[in-house]
């Protein structure tokens, strides 16, 4: 028999969508209404799941529940900061509201799917939401630019996608992870086109041609969302691919993980140095991060699910910090797009550069930051697990990214501003940014919250 409280999120999900869809089309001034409605929804949902019995079933649905709740609490998050944030480009409508529910939906179907049909569905529900986000700002060029090249590449995976799916099946007459057992050349093929796919959608090298693009033109409120909860949903979709159908057994498709993971560690770091714009070089920088989480995916034998999610929660919680502080910056009318526009940025907020010099230490793995420890305990597990050569050009990409943060923190401490920065005042942003900067900073300090949050779900 289904059990239903396991899928109660989808269903949730589903049901907030209809109602805001309804609420959105009859009462054209509830925008507060709407976003209240979802946040206390999505906040009582995560602790209605994660306090449930059916949520601790250990393996694979341990790893599946703790997704969805990380993804329901960070979605609550990034829904009190969507308003203030498009409307300082006046593009605010209840539809973006819409889209983002539509994601998490697709997210939910993805990392919950035991069948790539399932998956590809939960793809597509998201990818398409993710499409009309990047170019929801239909007043600006770069924006319709960013939309149209992330569906063009995005269709091209998606076609990849079914085609690795279709000669698995051509094999094995089932596309259940579990009834994939008769691995000939031709579903060898297949599994490696999934994988490309896959790929893709993380955003990792080579296939990430479309991102520093998509990151720069699209609305930065859009570029937080990209980084974070749809990417972490991917993410734990690609360890249970590489896991769960025993990925390690077939030399090939492994030795493009491997070399996959290289590329993504490189290419992210020299990338990031050349860049001006800000948002491209935290493209090449999420890149280089991915990488990292590849390393992390490959290394499993050494390590359990616990430091895969361990990097990922580092991950998402510094990305909500330096975006929330990159969205409330602004350079006369428009948003700070290059990175010597950063000069000066002590003059105009104190508070911000010293909560931005914190998280872009944590992502550079500076120590005592919490970056550091996940970076460490990736490491420590690719080497155990005997990868020495991944491991040392990770550590040298890791040297070359401290550089380009550096960069950054250079010009908001000692360089002179070349133009007057505009601090917003904007309470969620605020609050995230200051809850992201302490939580890196005390982790050192004091890391039992998260270390027993996740052994509670995998010991």
């Amino acid at each position: 028999m289904i059990n239903l409280s396991f899928y109660l999120p989808e269903i949730f999900i589903l049901s907030l969508i209809i109602i805001s869809l309804l609420i959105g089309l009859y009462y054209k001034n509830s925008n507060t209404i709407l976003l209240g409605l979802n946040f206390i929804g999505l906040i009582l949902i995560s602790l209605f799941y994660a306090f449930s019995p059916e949520s601790f079933l250990g393996g694979e649905n341990s790893m599946i529940a703790l997704s969805k709740i990380i993804i329901l609490i960070s979605t609550a998050i990034y829904i009190l900061m969507i308003k203030k944030s498009l409307d300082l480009d006046s593009i605010y409508r209840f539809e973006f509201l819409l889209f983002v529910l539509f994601a998490i939906l697709g997210s939910f179907v993805l990392i919950s799917s035991d069948n790539f049909l399932t998956a590809f569905i939960g793809i597509e529900i998201q990818s398409l939401s993710l499409y009309l986000m990047a170019s929801f700002n239909t007043k600006s060029l770069s924006s319709n630019e960013a939309g149209v090249k992330y569906f063009s590449l995005g269709a091209l995976s998606s076609g990849f996608l079914l085609f690795g799916i279709s000669m698995v099946y051509f094999d094995n007459s089932s596309i259940q992870f579990s009834e994939i057992n008769k691995i000939t050349y031709f579903s060898e093929i297949g599994l490696a086109i999934i994988a490309i796919s896959l790929f893709f959608k993380v955003a990792a090298a080579p296939f990430h041609i479309w991102t520093p693009d998509v990151y720069e033109g699209s609305p930065t409120i859009s570029v937080l969302f990209f980084a974070t909860i749809p990417k972490l949903a991917s993410l734990v979709f690609l360890f249970r691919f590489y896991n769960e159908l025993n990925i390690k057994d077939y030399d090939s498709i492994d030795f493009i993980f491997k070399i996959v993971c290289i590329l993504s560690l490189l290419i992210g770091a020299y990338g990031a140095i050349t860049q001006k714009v800000i948002k491209r070089l935290l493209a090449f920088s999420s890149i280089n991060h991915v990488g990292f989480i590849l390393i992390s995916i490959i290394s499993f034998k050494f390590l359990s699910e616990g430091t895969f999610f361990f990097y990922l929660i580092i991950y998402l919680v510094t990305s909500f910090g330096v975006f929330s502080i990159l969205i409330s910056l602004r350079a006369d009318k428009e948003e700070i797009t290059l990175i010597s526009q950063f000069s000066g940025l002590k003059t105009y907020s104190r508070s911000k550069s010293i909560a931005l010099l914190i998280l872009l230490f944590s992502l550079a793995g500076i120590p005592p930051f919490a970056g550091f420890f996940a970076k460490f305990f990736v490491l420590n597990a690719a080497i155990n697990e005997g990868y020495i050569f991944i491991s040392t050009i990770a550590v040298v990409t890791s040297v070359i990214a401290a550089f380009y943060y550096l960069r950054i923190i250079k010009n908001m401490f000692f360089d002179e501003p070349d133009s007057k920065i505009k601090v917003k005042s904007m309470f969620y942003n605020n609050i995230t940014y200051i809850s992201s900067a302490t939580f890196v900073t005390l982790f050192a300090i004091y890391p039992d919250p998260l270390i027993f949050l996740i052994n509670s779900y995998f010991n």
